[in-house]
């Protein structure tokens, strides 16, 4: 499978992988991407099934994710890079600390979760069941959003993000494979592997993971760092970019 990228920033900068989440594609880092340019070379990606990379069309878990970041690295010519994940991308980049550690240099983790809690177990079983009825692609995208949207956020931004998504929509045989991926993340036997300098990032009004897993993340990972972030649900790099961005280049430039 060839994964759809490019890179952007600067030519001499250190490297950055900058890893989706769920049903996400590259676009959903355009609004950090401002402040990570002038000094980064930034691999942006569309992970399988999302954006301009097919679906395989065949069942994945983390693990694969991790291959295929891995292989987008190799596609791109980035041996070393620092690894900024949202939500299953954080899991991913995590992942890709503890299994290829010398490919991984210091990790941003946004929205993670150690695992599937019996919270998140029944989000992604209504998913499932909005993925399977007669819903219009834009009822179900508003179904599948809904959730990661702090309140402040929700007219000002929902409404462009089921639009866009209903202008591409992902297959519904690619949105269960995902569902199924995210039932399948479990975080524990790998946390203590992870020897990457971490922060953990979690919106404070974030429903879906928040901080209690920023906090149990970070608590599992060795000199492991928590910030929470004001004002912010489950997807900070498109509610409170800058925001965002004010924590991730202290951290990427040492910090």
């Amino acid at each position: 499978m060839v994964v759809a990228h490019e890179v952007v920033g600067a030519e001499r900068g250190e490297r950055v992988v900058l890893v989706p989440g769920t049903f996400s594609d590259r676009g959903t880092w355009l609004k950090v991407l401002g402040a990570l340019t002038p000094r980064y070379r930034c691999l942006l990606f569309d992970p399988r099934g999302t954006g301009r990379t097919p679906d395989p069309g065949v069942p994945f878990g983390p693990e694969d994710l991790v291959e295929d970041v891995l292989a987008v690295m190799d596609q791109a010519g980035f041996g070393q890079a620092h690894l900024v994940g949202h939500s299953l991308g954080a899991a991913v980049a995590l992942l890709a600390a503890a299994r290829a550690p010398d490919r991984v240099n210091r990790v941003v983790a946004i929205s993670a979760a150690v695992c599937g809690d019996a919270h998140l177990r029944a989000v992604f079983d209504h998913w499932e069941a909005l993925t399977r009825s007669n819903l219009s692609d834009d009822q179900l995208h508003l179904g599948l959003v809904l959730p990661a949207f702090g309140p402040a956020a929700f007219s000002r931004l929902v409404p462009g993000v089921v639009r866009q998504l209903s202008a591409r929509p992902m297959s519904r045989a690619s949105i269960l494979r995902y569902i199924d991926c995210d039932r399948r993340q479990d975080l524990r036997p790998w946390l203590a592997l992870v020897k990457a300098r971490t922060l953990v990032i979690a919106g404070a009004e974030d429903a879906l993971t928040g901080p209690p897993h920023a906090r149990a993340v970070a608590g599992q990972i060795s000199g492991g760092r928590c910030e929470i972030l004001p004002d912010s649900g489950h997807t900070p790099q498109v509610e409170r970019g800058p925001a965002l961005s004010r924590l991730l280049v202290p951290w990427l430039t040492g910090g």
